[in-house]
């Protein structure tokens, strides 16, 4: 894969970012916490460079949301931390890297 491929992927992301951010606004609980930690993850996703193959670019971005969430909590949440929120983005992201890469 080329680098045209990564940015091409970084599209991708940003779709599957938005589309989080509306559900996490339709979540019947915590909305604004859902919606804080989506935003989170996005806050995150434009620092990484995109660089090397579309896996690479993936695994790098992957790896810096999985930080992320690992060490996030809103204590706004009556029903979730964001946590899952985020984890949620990182799911659909390494689902759809594994699509590039076949």
């Amino acid at each position: 894969m080329t680098s045209m491929a990564a940015e091409q992927f970084r599209d991708r992301v940003a779709a599957i970012i938005a589309d989080c951010q509306t559900a996490a606004a339709a979540s019947p609980y915590d909305w604004k916490v859902c919606v804080g930690a989506v935003g989170a993850a996005r806050a995150e996703f434009e620092k990484v460079s995109v660089t090397g193959t579309a896996q690479d670019y993936a695994a790098a971005l992957i790896s810096r949301l999985e930080r992320l969430r690992d060490g996030y909590f809103d204590p706004d949440g009556e029903y979730t931390s964001g946590r899952s929120d985020i984890g949620t983005v990182v799911e659909k992201i390494r689902k759809a890297s594994r699509l590039v890469g076949q």
